[in-house]
């Protein structure tokens, strides 16, 4: 049923999301404007879970997943140049999300809330929030400031801080949990099949909001404000109420039957493509703590061997030995992640283990920082098949065994691993934390040495909404890939 739901929507579904003439809105004038928010919803959360390839390269493949050096690139041509730290600016995540027509996903799940509360129905009104939280922290994240409080209210919308956004996250995450809690017995209809994430489990969406909160809250702990605006809330999360099982975990499995390849598993086409090869910074982390997911993560090179490669190939060198030296003699993508069905993770088990680990080990919640890392590798080794007693009892007393001395190390590194291959959140985990520490690429732009913390801002809002963007680039301090975003040092 998910998958007819999955394919009747993305086939026939064709409303207007464009920012630029969001004042023509979708919506029918001559029939009942109490439409149902179900298939919108559908159409935001396959879109916003960046499930087709059409994104995930622009997000993880080409940006954070060789930032964080899960892949290094192979492929020669103008879009391939980040494993080279090359500044541009960078349309297509902004475009996606935010004001692509036809299928912008915020937009269509800010006409989701409105609908939600035309109907007046309060838990698909929640669910929705708790949803739009998700994918502003995607963007917010990778930009810094943006449109938020009046985006789709305004043809030229302020840009608002990274800060302001944050908190409302928070606060919306916290407003969303408590209402849901509320009318969840009242008989409200959910989204039911129309929820492709969580098949309208009301439970699960709470886990995914309240694990949500400890990433962002998380995220933002190096701040000035995060002790007085962020902490108390953080505190009030309740760990057992947070993703703890495999079955919770944040997913959206690939519809190979769908009728387009944004239905479809974006690994399937990237490793059929040859564009990547495993970066020798995974390659020896996972290599030195004898880490049998190696073997999950990569596929053997033409000699049956297990080989990374070195972020930065120079693009002449790629262009020479391509298919004679990079192509056979270095590690491609896992079998695993090749499978029609391999579920797209979001935020898994392994994460939400990782997250309260490094909450407990700086003492921002109860419980032992160290169970929780454990509890985590066991989560990651359990999501990729590794299930064997004397395996993962082995890995746990091995190189891999918590330190103390050096546990937030340990605890980021670990989640680094376990993320593979979520590049965009990987990057951010080493932004926030500088760990694992990437290596120096090969070759990089004559004065971009060191990785980007961000991606500057789309050229049409330079050009369509220039007062806007330049108070935001006046208040952030540039709009270069070195510009430092709030919670990563920045203002």
């Amino acid at each position: 049923m998910k998958n007819k739901i999955l394919t009747f929507v993305l086939a026939g579904l064709m409303l207007a999301a464009c920012t630029k003439n969001f004042e023509e809105l979708d919506r029918p004038k001559t029939t009942s404007t109490r439409i149902d928010p179900g298939p919108l919803f559908t159409r935001s959360l396959v879109t916003g879970s960046g499930l087709s390839v059409g994104i995930w390269q622009w997000m993880h493949q080409i940006s954070g997943s060789v930032y964080a050096q899960h892949f290094a690139n192979i492929q020669v041509g103008a879009n391939f140049t980040s494993d080279n730290y090359e500044p541009r600016a960078w349309n297509d995540v902004w475009e996606w999300y935010y004001s692509r027509a036809n299928f912008a996903p915020l937009h269509y799940n800010y006409h989701v809330m409105n609908l939600s509360r035309e109907i007046e129905n309060p838990i698909k009104e929640n669910v929705a929030r708790v949803w739009n939280v998700y994918m502003m922290q995607q963007v917010t994240d990778m930009y810094g400031d943006m449109p938020y409080f009046k985006a789709f209210k305004e043809i030229k919308p302020p840009f608002d801080s990274q800060k302001d956004i944050y908190l409302d996250l928070l606060k919306e995450l916290r407003e969303a949990v408590a209402n849901i809690e509320k009318y969840q017995g009242f008989g409200y209809q959910g989204y039911g099949a129309a929820d492709v994430l969580y098949q309208g489990n009301l439970d699960s969406w709470k886990r995914f909001a309240n694990t949500l909160y400890l990433r962002i809250a998380l995220r933002a702990s190096n701040t000035p404000e995060f002790t007085s605006l962020i902490l108390p809330g953080l505190q009030q999360i309740n760990p057992d109420q947070t993703i703890s099982s495999l079955q919770q975990a944040a997913r959206i499995i690939p519809d190979p039957a769908g009728p387009t390849y944004h239905v479809k598993n974006p690994l399937s086409f990237v490793a059929g493509w040859d564009e990547v090869r495993l970066s020798k910074t995974m390659y020896d982390i996972l290599n030195n703590l004898n880490d049998p997911r190696l073997f999950v993560y990569a596929a053997p090179n033409a000699a049956g061997q297990y080989v990374g490669l070195p972020n930065g190939q120079p693009h002449s060198l790629l262009s020479e030995q391509r298919d004679s030296h990079f192509k056979p003699d270095f590690c491609d993508i896992g079998p695993y992640f090749l499978q029609d069905r391999t579920p797209h993770v979001l935020l898994s088990y392994a994460e939400s283990c990782f997250l309260k680990a490094e909450a407990a080990q700086k003492g921002f919640i109860a419980g032992n920082a160290e169970s929780y890392y454990n509890e985590g590798i066991v989560a990651s080794l359990n999501q990729f098949g590794i299930f064997g007693n004397d395996t993962i009892n082995a890995y746990l007393n091995g190189p891999a065994k918590f330190d103390p001395s050096k546990a937030l190390e340990q605890i980021f590194t670990q989640r680094w691993i376990a993320l593979y291959p979520n590049g965009h959140e990987a990057w951010s985990v080493v932004r926030q934390s500088g760990f694992p520490q990437m290596r120096q690429p090969v070759y990089t732009f004559p004065g971009n040495e060191q990785m980007p913390r961000r991606k500057p801002f789309p050229d049409y809002e330079r050009q369509s909404n220039a007062d806007n963007y330049n108070a935001a680039v006046a208040r952030m301090g540039g709009d270069s890939q070195y510009t430092r975003i709030w919670w990563d040092g920045g203002r």
